[in-house]
């Protein structure tokens, strides 16, 4: 019998092989960083949307809840607006009797927040009796005694701020 031998005989390709791994891995590599950069660009574009829409949703929470409290007491003698001692600037105030007493209800700006404060009507409003409404960066409030208007304007910055007019009924 005759011995067959056969034999292999390997081909070198001279680096071709290795220069083909290496494009396929640097495809594979800007493939990553393309698909990296889609999803951190996505995410920065959702928290900017995220943040513009939290910032409207303060301001109209702060603007719809001073309109609804000037509407709720309009009556004589019922609402002013004055300033308040804290920061000096106008606050509105309002003034109710609940059970015989007389209280005061201050709703005024201060610390980067819509504060408000249920006091004695003639106690002041204090940062520890007061209660957090909204997160602003701007609050500003004036009385029109000869119109009978209570002007509002709330703002938060980088946003467009809200500017309310309220016609007072009551004198």
């Amino acid at each position: 019998m005759k011995e067959v031998h056969s034999k292999v005989i390997f081909k070198q390709n001279n680096g071709r092989a290795l220069i083909e791994t290496l494009s396929a891995m640097l495809l594979l590599i800007l493939l990553g960083a393309g698909c990296f950069s889609l999803s951190v660009s996505s995410f920065g574009a959702y928290q900017r949307l995220n943040d513009a829409k939290e910032k409207s949703t303060e301001l109209r929470v702060a603007s719809s809840f001073i309109t609804t409290k000037i509407r709720q007491n309009d009556i004589t003698g019922g609402i002013d607006v004055k300033p308040e001692p804290i920061t000096g600037n106008n606050a509105l105030v309002i003034y109710e009797n609940l059970d015989g007493e007389s209280y005061a209800t201050w709703i005024y700006y201060s610390a980067g927040y819509l504060m408000e404060a249920l006091v004695l009507e003639h106690e002041e409003p204090s940062l520890d009796v007061s209660q957090k409404i909204a997160k602003v960066d701007d609050f500003k409030i004036e009385y029109n005694l000869d119109e009978q208007k209570i002007s509002t304007t709330v703002g938060i910055n980088g946003f467009n701020s809200y500017k309310s007019t309220v016609k007072v009924r009551s004198k």
